[in-house]
């Protein structure tokens, strides 16, 4: 394992700094604007959460027991792992912001390892300025209908991620964003890997040429046997139901091995039915 790390740390030396700031600078330039606009700042939860940031990566480079400690996030095969690379909070008057950022690491693949990474810090950068600006257009349409500023409920904004499959062949795991209002909606990002290979797969790598015709097969059983087994399980029909997967469909691994096709909540169910998950196993 120190061998591990001390390869994790050389890597770490040689990155250059990409052109985009990080997404917790990002947010504290943003934040300093703000407060030179308005008179206000982060609460001590965005400072408490770069702090902590800072003493990780201090730590992690500079002291090898603290490093050997933290090498206890989950580790795949020794090799590649997923970790939570940043945490912090973001407390304001429109919204009430947590992230729990991730970061990957691949012993070899250190093109494919630092493309996910800036992909995952600008999506959570670009995700976070626009949940942001809705909260600001849904307090100022509150306050310009005669709401009262002090009584606004802010909305709720989280980003997590959860590693769906960890073994030495495959490495999946999903980054979600969760906006609260009057209800909850979710985007979820997937980002599954090919250990061996050192590639992002597709459903076409893990099904083969038929990849549509499986998954769409698997998908209509899903939700036969669902209504069959449920009565309040309920899903759109004819025009308004499933027709085909997308050509890009999201989709996670299992522990299992087997691709888990993902819908957004209302494409195939009314709202309550939430988001759809349906299993295609590999032939």
């Amino acid at each position: 394992m120190d061998n591990v790390w001390e390869r994790a740390r050389a890597r770490y030396a040689q990155t250059p700094v990409p052109e985009e700031l990080s997404f917790a600078v990002a947010s504290a330039i943003r934040t300093g604007s703000r407060r030179r606009r308005a008179g206000r700042g982060l609460r001590r939860g965005l400072t408490g959460g770069l702090a902590a940031c800072a003493c990780f990566m201090l730590l992690v480079n500079a002291n090898p027991t603290f490093a050997r400690a933290v090498s206890d996030v989950p580790v795949l095969g020794g090799l590649a792992r997923v970790f939570t690379v940043s945490e912090y909070t973001i407390d304001e008057r429109e919204q009430l912001i947590d992230v729990r950022m991730p970061a990957l690491e691949l012993p070899e693949s250190t093109d494919l390892e630092q493309r996910i990474n800036t992909e995952i810090r600008t999506r959570i950068e670009q995700v976070l300025q626009e949940a942001e600006n809705r909260a600001r257009s849904v307090r100022d349409a509150y306050v310009e209908t005669g709401g009262d500023a002090a009584e606004f409920i802010p909305v709720i904004i989280d980003v997590d991620y959860e590693i769906k499959c960890q073994n030495d062949q495959y490495l999946s795991f999903i980054l979600t964003e969760t906006e609260t209002r009057a209800n909850a909606y979710t985007e979820v990002y997937t980002y599954n890997i090919d250990l061996e290979a050192g590639r992002e797969l597709t459903l076409r790598d893990m099904l083969g040429p038929d990849y549509v015709e499986l998954a769409n097969a698997a998908v209509r059983e899903g939700i036969a046997a669902r209504e069959a087994a449920d009565p309040d399980a309920t899903f759109f029909h004819d025009e308004a139901g499933f027709t085909s997967i997308d050509e890009d469909q999201a989709f996670y691994i299992n522990e299992a091995g087997n691709p888990v096709v993902l819908f957004e909540k209302y494409e195939l169910a009314p709202g309550y039915m939430g988001q759809l998950e349906f299993e295609v196993p590999v032939p």
